[in-house]
């Protein structure tokens, strides 16, 4: 029984699972657009044997997969077995905060939470349902705010947890949050949430490090004034009445010119995040952060015009740096057009990732709580077969324990024991570390706290230590990308 309510899950391999809980009121008609609110009490049991609607998002979200509007659900796992109170691990969705859902077949929680935790999934807003800003939505706010409702959900979801996770076993004051790709620059923002002050005590950042969210709420307003033009609501008596009656595809549509994502709103986010964690003002949790050593190879996925020449990468480089390109093409050299692939993805995997992570490990790991660094180097054998290598997300299957999803083409048996040892380990990881706020222990190889010396744990089919991979072409990017923001340029691997 939950403060909304009775509910009823459904038993399965020693898991008890609840699925399609409703964390607050369907922000629907009027509450498109507002704070999420608090859900409405039921009277009779209400079951929660199946996943409730996703985000309104491109495409239905996945196979089998409603999108509503209506998409403020979460899902849990729970061992069966009645015990003490249980670690909490609440794990935020990727996706570009466009994309996603927390009932992904990927993210399902049975495996992780076999180890001992409360796992929690959930769904927040997403694209121009969950971060548009408009003066009038901010006048209409007792907070002057507008722009993050998708981050809103995500505290919502939090205080969700802090009332009813003991009444599924989980202990409330040991919360970890953890994320990957969006859902890890989540986890990384609200860090420095004033909002979420005690809602959390351990943190992970999975290839989502602390990056560049500097727009300011006025700019992104102006998106939104151009949004209302775009769709015919200019010049209404009542703008936002009418745009939200406006359907979700045609706000859509005229959104695609826009960025999307979260912004420096004055009330959940004060100031820009690397001001805060420079100056050592994030909450003092203790801190997973890291990242894949192949992350650049996951861009290739989506580019239009494929880089597969000398010509076509040095372009591109040119392109990505305001000054130095000559540097970055001296480090980052491809010689042939059969160097290009690899070297692209060591270029974009440091100027997207390994860059942030390391300056985001130095500045947590000079606060009082531990901080935890790694790299993942495991090439699963269905990325052996798709030349992607340990691409962004490859770490997911190993981490939730989902090994079919690393297989080649689902088959189990193309796994090997080495990616069976080395999921094990991470979940003993990264639940050890929800348990206790140190990962280490049964012992797994030591994963030394991040320190001066700047020491990794490196995931692979052996568990090793060792140091940032090409640290001199981080040294060169972090300069180059300094000297731009100095001179007002806007780095394109930070989201803004």
């Amino acid at each position: 029984e939950i403060d909304a309510g009775e509910l009823a899950g459904v038993r399965q391999g020693g898991i008890t699972m609840f699925k399609g809980i409703p964390y607050a009121a369907p922000p629907v008609g009027p509450l498109r657009w507002r704070p999420p609110e608090p859900v409405a009490p039921w009277a009779r049991v209400r079951a929660a044997r199946r996943y409730g609607p996703v985000a309104r998002q491109p495409g239905a979200g996945g196979p089998g997969m409603v999108a509503s509007e209506d998409c403020l659900y979460l899902n849990i796992w729970r061992p069966a077995q009645e015990g003490d109170s249980r670690p909490v691990m609440v794990f935020i969705h990727g996706g570009e905060f466009t994309t996603g859902s927390g009932s992904e077949p990927l993210y399902d929680g049975i495996e992780l939470a076999k180890q001992g935790v409360v796992v929690v999934t959930f769904n927040y807003r997403l694209g121009v349902i969950g971060f548009l800003a408009h003066p009038q939505l901010t006048a209409e706010s007792t907070h002057e705010s507008s722009g993050n409702y998708g981050l809103l959900d995500q505290v919502a979801a939090l205080e969700w947890v802090q009332r009813n996770i003991h009444q599924f076993g989980g202990d409330p004051a040991r919360v970890t949050i953890f994320g990957e790709s969006a859902g890890g620059s989540a986890v990384s923002l609200l860090m420095v949430s004033p909002l979420t002050d005690g809602l959390f005590h351990r943190a992970a950042a999975q290839s989502g490090a602390v990056r560049g969210v500097s727009t300011l709420l006025a700019v992104r307003e102006q998106d939104g004034v151009r949004l209302a033009e775009a769709v015919g609501c200019a010049g209404r008596p009542d703008p936002l009445r009418c745009l939200r009656a406006r359907p979700f595809e045609e706000l859509a549509i005229a959104a695609a010119r826009f960025d999307t994502g979260p912004i420096v709103d004055g009330w959940l986010i004060p100031e820009d995040p690397r001001v805060v964690y420079a100056e050592g003002r994030q909450h003092d949790v203790p801190m997973i952060i890291g990242g894949n050593a192949d992350e650049g190879t996951f861009s290739t996925l989506g580019r239009r015009t494929p880089i597969t020449t000398v010509a076509d990468y040095e372009a591109y480089v040119r392109g990505s740096v305001a000054t130095g390109a000559d540097e970055v093409l001296a480090r980052y050299r491809a010689g042939a057009d059969d160097e290009v692939y690899q070297t692209l993805n060591r270029f974009d995997t440091d100027r997207g990732v390994a860059r942030h992570a390391r300056q985001h490990g130095r500045w947590v790991s000079a606060g009082r709580a531990p901080t935890f660094v790694y790299l993942f180097a495991r090439v699963s054998p269905h990325h052996r077969w798709t030349r992607l290598g340990a691409t962004h997300t490859a770490e997911l299957p190993y981490l939730f324990g989902n090994l079919q999803f690393a297989a080649r083409q689902g088959r189990l048996s193309t796994l090997e024991l080495a990616d069976r040892r080395l999921s094990q380990a991470m979940m003993r990881y990264w639940t050890r570390f929800a348990e206790t706020g140190d990962p280490n222990g049964d012992g797994r190889p030591v994963w030394p706290a991040y320190a001066d010396d700047e020491t990794l744990l490196v995931l692979d089919g052996e568990i090793t230590t060792g140091g940032w991979p090409r640290a001199d072409g981080l040294d060169l990017l972090d300069r180059l990308f300094a000297d731009q923001r100095a001179a007002g340029v806007t780095d394109a691997s930070e989201p803004r």
